[in-house]
Formats: C-alpha cells, sequence, structure tokens
C-alpha cells in the first residue's frame, strides 16, 4: 500500500507547531488516493540509538579496515530505516530549530539512512531514492531560515537527501510566535499551513 513516512522530532508533546503541521500534510496527501496510508515515527518518544560506529556510514564492502564491527542489531536496524525511506512514496519531516541545529534525534536518523554506497553518492550514480519527494517543516520562534538553503535546521537536508540522496527536498520555515521587531522576517503559521497544504496536494 503506497505511504508517505511521517517523521516527527519535536520534544513539544501537547503543543507543536511542527507536529500539527506534519500531521495535517500527511492526512492531506492520505485524501488524494482510497489506498493510501500514513506509517509514523516519532523519533522524540521512540528515540534511535546515535550511530555506535562509524562502519555504518558505508556498505559493509567498502567500510574503513579499522572501523568498529557493527553488532547484527545495529546493521538490521539501520535496514529497517532504509528500506522505510526506500519504500515510501513521499516523506514529510517535522524538525523544530533547538540552539540553531535540529534536535539530535533526527539527526540520528539521517546518520543512519545516509549510507555511502547504498544511498548515496548520486554524483557517482548511487541514487536509488531519486526524485522522492521530502517537505521539511521546521519551526521556531526567532526571525531565522529567510534563505532555506543556508538554514541551519533545513540547509542539511537539502546537502543530505537532496545532494547526495538525489531526492526532491522542499524546505518550510514557521514562526510560532510573533516577530520580535518590525521588519524581521516571518512567517506565521497559517500562511505556511497553506503553503504545506498546497504542496501535498501538488504531490498527489
Amino acid at each position: 500500500m503506497p505511504y508517505i513516512l511521517q517523521l516527527d522530532s519535536s520534544a513539544n508533546l501537547s503543543s507543536s507547531v511542527s507536529r500539527s503541521l506534519t500531521e495535517k500534510f500527511a492526512q492531506r496527501w492520505v485524501a488524494g488516493a482510497a489506498d493510501r496510508e500514513i506509517r509514523r515515527r516519532d523519533l522524540h518518544v521512540d528515540p534511535l540509538p546515535h550511530l555506535p560506529t562509524n562502519a555504518l556510514h558505508f556498505t559493509a564492502d567498502t567500510r574503513p579496515e579499522d572501523a568498529l564491527a557493527p553488532t547484527a542489531s545495529a546493521v538490521a536496524l539501520q535496514t529497517a530505516l532504509v528500506a522505510e525511506l526506500s519504500d515510501a512514496d513521499a516523506v514529510v519531516i517535522g524538525a523544530p530549530m533547538y540552539n540553531f541545529s535540529m534536535p539530535s534525534t533526527l539527526k540520528a536518523w539521517l546518520d543512519y539512512v545516509h549510507v555511502i554506497g547504498l544511498t548515496s553518492p548520486a554524483a557517482e550514480g548511487v541514487c536509488p531514492l531519486r526524485g522522492k519527494p521530502v517537505a521539511v517543516v521546521s519551526s521556531r520562534a526567532t526571525p531565522t531560515g529567510e534563505d532555506v538553503h543556508a538554514d541551519f535546521v533545513i540547509g542539511p537536508f537539502f546537502t543530505i537527501l537532496g545532494e547526495f540522496m538525489a531526492m526532491c527536498v522542499e524546505g518550510f520555515v514557521v514562526h510560532s510566535e510573533p516577530p520580535a521587531a518590525s521588519g524581521d522576517f516571518h512567517r506565521p503559521v497559517a500562511q505556511v499551513e497553506a503553503e504545506l497544504l498546497e504542496c501535498a496536494d501538488r504531490w498527489r
């Protein structure tokens, strides 16, 4: 069954803007056809362990000789995460800005799915996920993110998922609080929600 992979990472389990918007996006995408479903991974509630060894950055036949061999359970987890991403028809990611970066739980997910020789690098013809649509929603209170490609949080997704893994990444910055000063770059929730739903409709 076709599915959208919904990744959430906010530590706010009661009033998270990013969680609200990823859910609305996923529901809109699912509504585009009768046989679609949402598969959700909550990286805060059920966090992934950080990579136990740099060997997991590479396929088994290209690992550095001095790398600590991963355990069977670590390999199985990585295999499952890559398969979950590979089989998804679309992806929506909630990426709140914490201390001018993404949550460490979300970074751990990126570390598992970006595997040299398996999902990357596209420049060398390794791009099985080419063209897979990904929407990244990054919420924050401070007036940052005018250039999403250079944004503290969304920028790495354009580089890792977009450039190295050849996925089709779209980034959306949303500010949960009013601008601190007149003229501040500000993207209110209602405006970003409308843009996200329009994006979901395009993907349908």
